[in-house]
């Protein structure tokens, strides 16, 4: 009898302390799982907070690809690609940083799914975060993709500005050497200095007119076809003073020039000595282009 008491007080024993210890272990359990449960909503809330900040720059990017625009020249569109540039990089960074949190919220489900205590509610929102997740993934790569092709098309239209500018750059120099051109041959002059049979024998000037006993006369006149091998060239712009070969001589303009435009000191004959000095350019080489002066 007494062995039996003492066998039922052993077995009350093991079995109280069998329950304190399946106690405190579920007391444990509970606790682990509650503290398991903060864990993944602070997670949880993080991502909330995270996938609000990258919604927000996401929308500053898309305003920023809308606001440039427009055809500036190269300058701008180079200025519109570095920015749209610039953006893309904001896109992709918002890309990454989805997927980052895309991959938090894929390891917190599991953590939740796993663990011995389940909260529904949790899952639900990782499930709806997941889901905004993917909706701002999809938003962004379109975005990308727009910016993208934005960008190939500015490159296109840099390529087009340049080449215009090559061209007119071509033009300005091909139209700049023709004006040029064009001046110095409207500037381009020629004079011719001798005696009267030198510049008769070099086919400058020809003898006009007859004359019979004491009847008549001759008159030199510029050669309707002059040989330009007898002249000297020179710019009328910038050569205002032509010596004469001999300063002991007179010399007579026999071309159709004024004297009146002439500079230098000229008799009431018209004839001049050592140098001719053109007052006035232009009225002087105004009637021909061809200046000839004869000895005297």
């Amino acid at each position: 009898m007494k062995y039996a008491g003492l066998v039922l007080i052993l077995a009350v024993t093991t079995m109280g302390c069998t329950s304190r210890a399946n106690l405190t272990k579920a007391l444990a359990e509970s606790k682990a799982a509650e503290a398991q449960k903060d864990s993944l909503l602070t997670e949880v809330l993080e991502t909330t907070q995270f996938v609000s900040d990258l919604n927000s720059e996401l929308a500053k990017a898309k305003v920023a690809a809308l606001e440039i625009g427009g055809d500036r020249g190269i300058p701008g569109a180079q200025q519109d690609k570095a920015e749209r540039q610039a953006t893309l990089g904001k896109i992709r960074q918002v890309i990454e940083r989805l997927n980052e949190s895309e991959a938090k919220l894929t390891e917190t489900e599991k953590r939740v799914k796993n663990a011995k205590i389940q909260n529904a509610r949790l899952l639900a929102q990782i499930a709806t975060y997941k889901q905004t997740i993917e909706d701002l993934k999809t938003a962004a790569e379109q975005q990308r993709a727009e910016t993208e092709a934005i960008i190939a098309d500015q490159r296109n239209q840099i390529a087009t500005l340049a080449g215009r500018v090559d061209t007119l750059s071509w033009e300005k120099g091909w139209l700049i050497d023709t004006v040029a051109h064009l001046t110095a041959y409207k500037n381009r002059v020629y004079y011719a200095v001798g005696t009267k049979d030198e510049l008769i024998k070099s086919g400058v000037v020809t003898k006009e007119g007859s004359k019979f006993l004491f009847f008549g006369g001759t008159r030199l006149e510029p050669a309707r076809r002059p040989n330009l091998d007898a002249f000297t060239m020179i710019d009328k712009t910038q050569t205002l003073s032509i010596p004469l070969p001999r300063t002991d001589k007179k010399y007579k303009i026999v071309s159709r020039q004024s004297p009146d435009f002439l500079a230098g000191d000229i008799n009431e004959k018209g004839e001049l000595k050592g140098v001719v000095e053109i007052g006035s350019p232009e009225e002087f080489w105004s009637a021909s282009k061809y200046l000839i002066l004869v000895q005297n």
